[in-house]
């Protein structure tokens, strides 16, 4: 992994990115398969698809856009290539259910979760 040209971006408009950088022009980079940076709670961070809803895999950025860019630590660059090559699997469509039937839902689900719980109640008469 030593050979790739893979870059952490800081962009001006806050996002950090990290991309395989495919070319280099005198006014933009052509970066593959791009990924956001997310900080997570417990100090660490996250990846999601820069662009989650296209199937292109390179983007421009331009020169203009960005605060500072460096190479990633080698022991990185494992994580993010495992994360990119996960990319590559067709997005399911968004669910489109209207709160009516998502509520209706949860609650049948609530009610067999309760039946499930409760034993029935066996009545003797005597």
């Amino acid at each position: 992994m030593e050979g790739l040209n893979i870059r952490h971006f800081k962009l001006m408009n806050g996002e950090e990115i990290i991309g395989l950088v495919a070319i280099k022009n005198d006014h933009n980079y052509i970066i593959e398969r791009p990924v956001k940076i997310h900080p997570n709670l417990l100090g660490g961070i996250q990846f999601s698809a820069w662009f989650p809803f296209s199937d292109d895999k390179q983007f421009k950025v331009l020169k203009s856009n960005i605060i500072q860019h460096v190479p990633i630590a080698e022991s990185i660059k494992d994580t993010y290539v495992n994360f990119a090559l996960k990319m590559d699997k067709p997005i399911s469509a968004p669910d489109t259910r209207t709160d009516e039937e998502l509520l209706k839902e949860y609650e049948d689900s609530l009610n067999r979760v309760a039946d499930d719980m409760i034993p029935e109640v066996k009545r003797t008469i005597h």
